[in-house]
């Protein structure tokens, strides 16, 4: 998984689907560089690779979430797809953290 960080904000741009076979491991990715670097204040997670999201995908960007709660910071996710965006909707997503569909944030 690419990553970049800008001042304190984290930007991590998965790839592929987000399910019970890829979650475990990205949110092991996250934290990993996450514990390394205590001034990132902001994970934003681009969604703009990602196909797909099952409920394991679900819960992990929920404990990524509270993780970020937990140290005083925020999380957010960008450039979802059109069908990506409608689950995340569903789900009930919208109400914990910003998410933005690909027309958003262009």
């Amino acid at each position: 998984m690419k990553w970049e960080i800008k001042q304190d904000v984290l930007t991590v741009y998965p790839v592929g689907d987000l399910d019970m076979a890829t979650a475990g491991v990205m949110k092991e990715e996250i934290e990993t560089i996450l514990y390394s670097r205590l001034g990132v204040k902001t994970l934003v997670v681009n969604l703009n690779r990602i196909r797909f999201i099952d409920s394991s995908g679900l819960g992990m960007l929920i404990g990524c979430y509270k993780y970020m709660q937990g140290r005083g910071g925020g999380m957010m996710l960008v450039e979802a797809s059109k069908n990506v965006y409608r689950i995340l909707e569903f789900s009930g997503m919208k109400k914990l953290m910003p998410v933005l569909c690909e027309e958003q944030t262009r």
